[in-house]
């Protein structure tokens, strides 16, 4: 309930709560214009939610290479990414997924933060490999930067893609608005969600254009995506963020390292 975010969601509401995703919105042109100058990547889609970002995400990622019948994609262990089908596929923690299996093909885990694993778990069929650049609910593990550098190496040499997800290491919470932007690397597709909305639902898929361009219109889509009251909201997040926000995460993250 900060007072900013909630007068965004006043002022809003006093207008429309919902249309048709059919019909431009000013709330997604200018919540989508900032993502992308925060961020860097070039396109914007809006979901609900962080899972339903990922889902998107692996769907995007299959239809890039749908003319090269690569659909392989590949999680790290003890990830977590959401709770529907596509997000538990590249999960490994039993108590997420015992009992509702069977799940996607050509879907599984990379067993641990080891180059050498890695370079055993990638191949040709490989179609993305979503990482987090802090695992949340893995343990608060930090991506290695050997292996992510390895792994941006190796994305090259098989063609495929990587997706980060910062659904719960983004948004400035690392003192920088990605948690990858500490790995020296950069993904092809990012997901973020929760911080996002203020305490709204909301979730994105950031992109490439290029690889954004997989998706015709019709191809995918959302009903409540980038509803005007969670875009209003996102906005002033997005404000917050960037005037202060991440800076005293730089700040008090250094002296808490340094500290205990």
């Amino acid at each position: 309930s900060h007072p900013a975010i909630v007068e965004a969601i006043r002022e809003q509401a006093g207008k429309y709560l919902h249309l048709s995703n059919l019909y431009l919105q000013e709330p997604q042109v200018l919540l989508a214009e900032k993502l992308e100058r925060m961020s860097g990547f070039e396109r914007t889609f809006f979901t609900n939610s962080g899972t339903e970002a990922v889902e998107g995400a692996i769907k995007l990622a299959r239809k890039v290479f749908s003319s090269e019948y690569k659909a392989e994609v590949l999680g790290i262990a003890n990830g977590f990414h959401g709770r529907t089908y596509g997000p538990l596929s590249v999960m490994d923690k039993a108590k997420y997924r015992d009992n509702f299996g069977p799940f996607l093909s050509d879907a599984s885990c990379i067993p641990s933060y080891d180059v050498d694993a890695l370079e055993e778990a990638v191949s040709a069929r490989t179609a993305a490999v979503i990482i987090e650049p802090i695992q949340g609910e893995g343990g608060i593990i930090e991506v290695p930067v050997d292996f992510a550098r390895a792994l941006a190496e190796l994305a090259k040499k098989h063609n495929f893609l990587i997706i980060a997800d910062e659904i719960q290491s983004g948004i400035g919470r690392t003192g920088k608005f990605f948690g990858y932007k500490h790995l020296g690397m950069k993904p092809d597709i990012v997901v973020c969600a929760k911080a996002i909305g203020g305490g709204l639902p909301l979730g994105a898929i950031l992109s490439r254009k290029d690889i954004a361009e997989a998706f015709k219109p019709g191809t995918h889509g959302t009903t409540f995506g980038g509803n005007a009251l969670a875009c209003v909201a996102g906005s002033v997040v997005l404000d917050l963020v960037e005037k202060s926000y991440m800076s005293n995460a730089a700040t008090e993250g250094a002296y808490i390292k340094t500290n205990f």
